[in-house]
């Protein structure tokens, strides 16, 4: 099996490992895959989106991830230690992405395909759904926070090798 159909195929289970380990290692918080594929395409308030590209000579992608506002306020005080005002839950946002962005970089590059991450966007609105184009592939999952009702967490990694 080939590095890149190693990349492609675990793409899941990679952006998922990397999403746990950041919810539990600086979080202290347990996440579960929701049972319900799309759950947060039927969230109705505001989500913070965070993006993350990652960038190298074989290898671009996307890490996106969508936090409910409630969630977003829960993260940022474990995170600051007090509730923050709207500038620091769109940085705390942002710094969660990348951390997971950063992880699954770290995995990207053991696989052969070393890159750099961009800087962390972050905007407030409604879902946002990546598409899959051409040979990139996509991963889409929605998270629960164990023990926490704040909804449902997203994310999403797409990742289009270079020939």
């Amino acid at each position: 099996m080939t590095s890149s159909i190693i990349v492609t195929d675990d793409l899941s289970v990679t952006s998922g490992r990397a999403l746990r380990e950041v919810f539990s290692k600086q979080l202290k918080l347990q996440i579960l895959e929701s049972p319900d594929e799309g759950s947060l395409s039927t969230f109705e308030g505001k989500l913070l989106h965070s993006a993350v590209s990652i960038n190298g000579e074989k290898i671009s992608g996307t890490v996106l991830l969508q936090l409910p506002e409630a969630l977003a306020h829960q993260i940022t005080e474990i995170m600051l230690g007090s509730a923050g005002d709207a500038e620091e839950i769109r940085d705390v946002t942002g710094e969660i992405c990348n951390m997971i962005a950063g992880r699954v970089k770290a995995e990207l590059h053991a696989s052969g395909y070393p890159a750099t991450l961009g800087t962390p966007t972050v905007s407030v609105g409604q879902r946002i759904a990546l598409q899959q184009r051409g040979e990139a592939r996509l991963s889409s999952t929605d998270w629960l926070v164990e023990g926490h009702d704040t909804g449902t967490l997203n994310l999403q990694v797409q990742i289009r090798i270079i020939a």
